[in-house]
């Protein structure tokens, strides 16, 4: 009987253990995420290297706790998709144009608004101010958790037909924008005949001649080659494009502190770093197309700022007339 009552207890014992073991291994798997996320940009841009050394320096700090799994070139889907991915928890990070986002946050519209920031300087110390802060807080309810702005830099316009100088330059002329109302609306606004197109189609088009020309930042302009098949870069800075770092809130929800603190941090110090690398790359990429032949000109934009008020005029009320004077005032 005393041999069956310990072989009773024994049995308790290891099943106890047992159950106590799986336990630790679920709480330990829980505490690991392996985090897959991605934009559009190519993989020698200077956001995919720098979010490939958030990545890096994430699993460094949290002792190998978070991990990036990093997928360039939308190859986990379009920026929309990302987007939608990530309300829905489906994809755990993104970086986005603002342009794309703003059908999600209509706050984010804001910076489709042409000529709106000065320089770059400017930009950034609004973004990484109060109204930018503002901007990303916005993002919560929409069930995204806005990180960060990094950059693309600035949009200029290239084309086939003559340098820009002036907007009576742009009359009729076939121009490829994003599928975005503000954007149409500027470019019509301007003289230019704009036609939506997805970006994978923007080379060819331009090849064939179906568009006469686009207008993207230069780091794009010159990693997706598309100066190659055009003969004018007219420097116009006509809308700054700030990408946008977020997490999904569903996942954000099951982070602890020291966690969601990392990534605030690390955030902030690579977008600076991004920001960083990509203005010197920029003055590379200009030399190297200038090379190549692209011939490049800088118009006086007061003629062009003139002339989309009408823009401002119509837009300032959905988006906030308050924060639009704020930052054009601003230094």
């Amino acid at each position: 009987m005393k041999k069956l009552k310990l072989m009773g207890l024994l049995v308790l014992v290891v099943m106890l253990a047992t159950l106590s073991m799986g336990f630790v291994s679920k709480a330990s798997a829980a505490d690991k995420w392996v985090l897959k996320g991605g934009h559009v940009a190519a993989a020698s841009h200077a956001m995919n290297l720098t979010l490939i050394e958030m990545g890096k320096q994430m699993e460094q700090r949290t002792g190998g706790r978070v991990k990036f799994d990093v997928f360039p070139e939308a190859a986990i889907g379009g920026e929309r998709e990302m987007i939608e991915g990530a309300r829905i928890g489906t994809v755990d990070f993104a970086l986005t144009t603002s342009a794309v986002l703003g059908n999600f946050v209509p706050e984010m519209k804001l910076f489709d608004l042409p000529f709106l920031f000065k320089d770059r300087d400017n930009a950034i110390r609004v973004l990484d101010g109060p109204i930018g802060q503002k901007l990303l807080d916005s993002m919560t309810a929409k069930g995204l958790i806005g990180l960060a702005f990094w950059e693309n830099g600035f949009r200029n316009l290239t084309n086939s037909k003559r340098p820009i100088n002036k907007p009576e330059d742009l009359k009729n002329l076939k121009m490829r924008t994003m599928e975005n109302p503000i954007h149409l609306e500027s470019w019509r606004t301007l003289g230019a005949n704009p036609t939506p197109m997805a970006f994978a189609e923007v080379y060819t088009a331009l090849q064939q001649g179906t568009v006469d020309g686009q207008e993207n930042p230069l780091a794009i302009i010159y990693t997706t080659r598309l100066y190659e098949v055009q003969k004018y870069l007219s420097m116009t800075n006509h809308n700054y494009s700030p990408m946008v770092l977020m997490v999904s809130k569903k996942l954000w929800d099951t982070f602890p502190a020291d966690i969601k603190t990392a990534f605030k941090e690390l955030a902030m110090t690579n977008a600076n770093v991004e920001r960083g690398i990509l203005k010197t790359d920029e003055a590379k990429y200009l030399a190297d197309m200038q090379k190549a032949g692209l011939k490049v000109n800088y118009p006086d934009t007061a003629l062009f700022r003139e002339k989309v008020k009408s823009v401002y005029d119509k837009h300032s009320k959905a988006i906030g007339a308050d924060i639009i004077n704020q930052i054009l005032k601003a230094k």
